[in-house]
């Protein structure tokens, strides 16, 4: 009988437990479908990164800034960079690199922008040119953009450029 009284409170704690657990789940069981297409955050992705180019090749630094969700969270990979770059590092070297040529060209190609509700990753392949000097430049990279929707607007938390 000492060994069956304990074994029934644990039993009966257990029970007790699990029949609590359904009333949890239905305060948080929402169902997220990751597969399903969303054409208007896919749209406007493709927008920003449209603005995005735009302002880089304008060296529109103030609307480029602003794309940005600059902060402890941001980061880069940039070929130009061995390390991990934090959004200080990145702002200053996305500035001085663009200040630094002239007449920038880019095309993307094979975009892929997948949305998880506030979260987009757009992946793509891109040809740029520009003049540094006499010199003219082509070259082409695998690009990577993490997006955020930060209140109705979509900003970069990450980037990763590396050569093709």
């Amino acid at each position: 009988m000492q060994r069956i009284l304990p074994t029934l409170s644990l039993v009966a704690l257990l029970v007790v437990g699990c029949a609590s657990a359904p009333e949890i789940k239905k305060t948080v069981d929402r169902t997220i479908d990751l597969n399903a297409p969303q054409p208007t955050e896919q749209t406007q992705i493709q927008t920003r990164l449209t603005e995005i180019f735009d302002a880089a090749t304008k060296k529109d630094f103030a609307r480029l800034d602003s794309y940005h969700l600059y902060g402890p969270k941001f980061t880069k990979f940039a070929t130009e960079s061995p390390d991990r770059q934090d959004a200080a590092a990145a702002r200053e070297g996305e500035h001085r690199g663009l200040e630094a040529v002239s007449g920038m060209k880019v095309h993307v190609e094979n975009l892929k922008i997948d949305v998880f509700q506030n979260v987009g990753v757009a992946t793509f392949l891109f040809r740029y040119s520009f003049n540094v000097g006499t010199d003219s430049v082509e070259r082409e990279a695998k690009g990577t953009i993490v997006l955020v929707n930060d209140q109705g607007s979509w900003k970069i938390v990450h980037e990763h450029f590396s050569a093709r």
